[in-house]
Parts: C-alpha cells; sequence; structure tokens
C-alpha cells in the first residue's frame, strides 16, 4: 500500500472515531410512549371564582409538566403547570357552582399519565365582592362611587347613569385591578337620577346590575372667558418656550404640548405659587387639574403635592412683598390640600394604562364648602413630581354654585 492510499485510510479511520465520539444525537429523537405515573395526594382549595390545587409528583425522569382541565359556562380551557412546582391556580369561575377538574402527568413525548378527577366549589367571584362593596354618593353634578376588589382581580366596571328621558345611558368604563377605587359621575342637573353599576372580568364573565336612585348637587362649570392673571409679588412672570404663558391653562385644551404654560428656568423659588383672578364670586366646589401628558406623565415639573387658597378680594396690591412671605394665608381660606396620586404606585417612567388614563381625564380636588365665596384663587406648589422648582401645568376647569 502506497504512502497516498494509507493517509486516506488513516484519515478516515480518524474520522470515523469523532463521529462516534460526538454527543451530538443524529437522527429523530426517541419517543417514549410509556405513560407517566399518574399525581398523588391531589387537594383542591377553593377560592373567589376557583381554586388552588396541589399535588405530588412521581420520581421519575420523563415529565414535562401537569395539566388540568375544566369546563365552566360552556368553555372548555387548560391550565398547565412546571414539574418544577407542585401547585397550579383554577380561575375564572363566575359563579358558585361545582366545578369538574381532570387532571394528568405529561411526559416528553405528550403521553399523559392515568387521570385524576376532583370536584370543588369556588368561593364567590372576585366581581360578586366588588358590587356588594359598591358606594353611591350624591356628588356636585352627579354622584361618587366607592368599590373595594379584595382579590385584586383585573376587573372592567360600566357605570350607567338615566337620561332626562329615563333611559340608562353608558357613561364610562374603568379597568382596575387595584385593591380600591372610586370614580365620579358628573355632568348632570339637580332632578333624582337612577344610576346603575356592572362589572365584567378578563373571562367576560359578567355580574349582575346593581341600580341606585340619587340626586345630584348642584354645580356649573365656571365661565373661563372671564378668567384673568393676576401675578402677586412672588410669582413667576415668565415663561419657557414660544406662547406657553399661564392663560394657556384655562383654554379648553389639555392635550396639546403648545398649550401649556411652562414657567421660566431661571425662576427658583419655593414654594413656587401662581394665582387666577376667576372673574367672578362664586362658592366653589372643585376643580380638575391636568398636568402636562405624553412623555411628561407623572414626572419632570408636572404638580404633585400643593394646595389652593381663595380669597374675595385682594387686600394689598398686587405687588405687595408680603405675597411672598407667608403673611398673605392669614386673610387668605384653604380651599383644598392636594396630592396627585398615580393609581398603579409603579416607579417614575413606567406608566401603566391605568395611570395614562387618569392623567388623560385629569385629577379631581373637592373644596372645603365651609369656605366663603371667593373670586382669586393661589396655588402654591409644595412638589413636583421631579421635585423641580420649575413648573408646566396644562390645564385647569372651577366649578362652583353660582346661585345668589
Amino acid at each position: 500500500m502506497n504512502r497516498y492510499i494509507l493517509n486516506i485510510v488513516v484519515w478516515l479511520m480518524f474520522s470515523a472515531i469523532i463521529m462516534s465520539c460526538s454527543e451530538t444525537p443524529i437522527g429523530q429523537t426517541p419517543t417514549n410512549s410509556t405513560p407517566p405515573s399518574k399525581l398523588e395526594h391531589v387537594k383542591v382549595t377553593p377560592t373567589n371564582g376557583g381554586a388552588y390545587v396541589t399535588y405530588s409528583l412521581p420520581d421519575e425522569e420523563d415529565i414535562a409538566y401537569v395539566k388540568c382541565k375544566f369546563e365552566y359556562n360552556g368553555k372548555k380551557r387548560t391550565v398547565r403547570s412546571s414539574v418544577y412546582q407542585n401547585s397550579l391556580i383554577v380561575d375564572g369561575i363566575g359563579s358558585v357552582v361545582p366545578v369538574d377538574l381532570t387532571l394528568t402527568l405529561v411526559n416528553n413525548s405528550e403521553v399523559e399519565s392515568d387521570t385524576v378527577q376532583r370536584t370543588f366549589i369556588p368561593l364567590e367571584p372576585p366581581m360578586d365582592a366588588i358590587l356588594k362593596s359598591f358606594t353611591v354618593e350624591p356628588a356636585f353634578g352627579g354622584v361618587k362611587v366607592t368599590w373595594e376588589n379584595p382579590a385584586k382581580a383585573m376587573s372592567g366596571i360600566s357605570f350607567l347613569a338615566a337620561n332626562d328621558n329615563g333611559v340608562l345611558e353608558l357613561q364610562d368604563i374603568v379597568y382596575s385591578s387595584l385593591p380600591t377605587g372610586e370614580k365620579y359621575i358628573r355632568g348632570f342637573n339637580t332632578d333624582p337620577r337612577r344610576f346603575a353599576l356592572s362589572i365584567v372580568d378578563k373571562y367576560e364573565n359578567e355580574s349582575d346590575t346593581a341600580f341606585f336612585d340619587r340626586t345630584p348637587l348642584y354645580e356649573v362649570k365656571l365661565d373661563k372667558s372671564l378668567f384673568g392673571t393676576v401675578y402677586l409679588d412672588g410669582e413667576d412672570t415668565g415663561i419657557r418656550g414660544t406662547g406657553r404663558t399661564l392663560d394657556k391653562i384655562w383654554d379648553d385644551v389639555s392635550d396639546n404640548d403648545d398649550a401649556i404654560w411652562h414657567s421660566s428656568d431661571d425662576f427658583s423659588v419655593e414654594p413656587q405659587r401662581f394665582s387666577v383672578n376667576l372673574g367672578q364670586t362664586t362658592q366653589l366646589t372643585r376643580i380638575v387639574v391636568w398636568n402636562r401628558i405624553g412623555d411628561y406623565n407623572y414626572s419632570q415639573h408636572n404638580m404633585r403635592k400643593f394646595d389652593i387658597w381663595g380669597i374675595d378680594e385682594l387686600q394689598w396690591e398686587r405687588t405687595d412683598p408680603r405675597y411672598a412671605t407667608n403673611e398673605w394665608k392669614n386673610d387668605w381660606h384653604l380651599l383644598a390640600e392636594c396630592e396627585i396620586i398615580k393609581p398603579s404606585g409603579s416607579a417614575m417612567g413606567t406608566n401603566t394604562p391605568e395611570d395614562i388614563a387618569a392623567a388623560i381625564s385629569g385629577f379631581e380636588f373637592e373644596f372645603d364648602q365651609s369656605a366663603p365665596k371667593v373670586k382669586y384663587i393661589r396655588f402654591e406648589v409644595h412638589e413636583t413630581w421631579g421635585k423641580t422648582l420649575t413648573l408646566h401645568v396644562a390645564e385647569i376647569s372651577v366649578f362652583g354654585d353660582d346661585r345668589p
């Protein structure tokens, strides 16, 4: 055998040795048609709208996951759980009825074990607890609705109100998983009126409808064409950006970044104050404040903690230096101590759909009804979201009782 042929033979033998030592499988992975052993010690604990299921896994290697099947309201559902845990959660059951569970253990070849059957009756669904917790109180121009959600279940709450012909109409839908909530339904006169509430969960289970007959309190939205600037001593008279003057906060535009007030950067007075001449002396009921939205939600120069004061007539000239101290408070009336609450409570820069919806709707604060009628209001800002000494505000709407 010559050297050339010998080299080829040696190379082929060497290649065969390498291939035989490789750990990479060749061809289709073998299947295992032998079913795993069934689950043991299966225990079902009813929960609100579902159950907490625990079990023991057999001491076997070829197991992939646990499968739990059940049917509710004509819909079949499957819950899967990793073999790295010994429990699973069944939820989405909208009534207190018996539910049959079928549990199997599945191996890596999708072969299932013998079944384990269990039947349980869930506790009342989370939306029933919400429905029972509703309180509806008369409020200015409508009603105030509060509720509790102890299971923190994501729920859609529909708010309805009768029109002047007595026909119920949808006013709003709020989606929330927070443990408590409140919502004002406004825009009505003082005629007795029916309000209604219903709930749907993420599995499209619907609650009954709750009805409430209430009489709204009187109020009107103040005419913004009468509003004007005041600029008391110690307040920023400058602006940042073209046209972003103080009067932009009563132009009835809350979602345009060019229609905001932005104070100047070089005015670093603490606390920041600004005032508005309402142009009418009124018993004020509430105010809605819109911060700058978009990328600025719950951040930067948006107001977070502030007080609102009021007075019927100015006691001193606008340039009086006492306005830059606390002495002016001896004559003014504290109308509201305000804090804008982020619904999700998440860190700055992280906003949930619920947070964004709240910012777009505006933040509402009711005024102290023991205070007298006022013509001027003054904001004293104690904290912005970015803890800055600059402010930007998009819009305010003020409401009150204009009756003599």
